[in-house]
């Protein structure tokens, strides 16, 4: 069995902004379904319907309290999966596992195509986060990457020859 080689920078580097992100989608999921329980449960639906339609918002108010505090549920529920699987691949990454590597790539192709349909209904803010998963794809597809994580043949380390600097 061969030795382990060393992490490269950006696995670290992925590692840390996954394990961020987890974090911060956990805490959006959870504010969502706080905010779920309140609404659903401890405000009247005259009181929100009509601040709701104070706001500029008729067609919320139109939907009814219950149907708000369910979206706001399963949006809840989606950001804590989100925010474990990031959890999740980020550890796997500081460990070298080959899952991590596919939880990886299958996190970003989820990124890079809610990116593309945040674009198709007008968000194009979602173009950096486009970009970032393109780029995050591509980093985790090159050889000493895959290979850092079991996925390809081991990649010799680079060495400069001798007499040059």
């Amino acid at each position: 069995m061969q030795p382990k080689q060393p992490r490269p920078t950006g696995v670290t580097i992925l590692g840390v902004l996954a394990i961020l992100g987890g974090l911060g989608s956990l805490a959006v999921g959870a504010v969502l379904m706080l905010a779920s329980i309140v609404i659903g449960a401890l405000v009247s639906a005259t009181e929100i319907n009509n601040q709701l339609a104070a706001s500029g918002y008729p067609g919320l108010a139109g939907l009814g309290v219950g149907l708000i505090a369910l979206f706001l549920l399963l949006f809840g529920i989606v950001f804590l999966v989100l925010g474990i699987l990031y959890l999740v691949t980020g550890i796997g990454f500081f460990g070298g596992k080959s899952w991590a590597w596919t939880l990886g790539i299958l996190v970003s192709v989820i990124g890079l195509v809610l990116s593309i349909v945040q674009i198709a209904i007008g968000s194009y803010g979602s173009v950096l986060g486009l970009v970032i998963d393109v780029l995050i794809i591509y980093y985790l597809t090159r050889p000493h990457v895959k290979s850092f994580f079991g996925r390809g043949p081991a990649v010799a380390p680079m060495t400069q020859p001798s007499g040059q600097m």
